[in-house]
């Protein structure tokens, strides 16, 4: 969790140097349409798992580390070529 907060944090402050540049209208602009997409796949993410979250249980935490592994390697191989 940890190492995920982390890589969470240096996201966002990608992000934040972007919109720096932005004048202040423009800024919030962004701000507004993070927070309600933010906003929007969090609830999606929500029904979702109380939808399969009891018939998934046992299986959602190798499922999740799958899906990060393969976002991992896509990420790393994209780099690397």
């Amino acid at each position: 969790m940890l190492v995920q907060g982390i890589a969470t944090s240096i996201d966002a402050l990608s992000v934040g140097f972007t919109i720096a540049d932005y004048n202040g209208l423009m800024a919030l602009a962004a701000a507004l349409i993070i927070g309600v997409a933010t906003f929007v796949i969090c609830m999606a993410g929500v029904k979702i798992g109380a939808k399969f979250g009891a018939k998934l249980a046992d299986k959602a935490q190798i499922l999740g580390g799958v899906i990060l592994i393969l976002i991992g390697l896509e990420i790393f191989i994209t780099g690397v070529l």
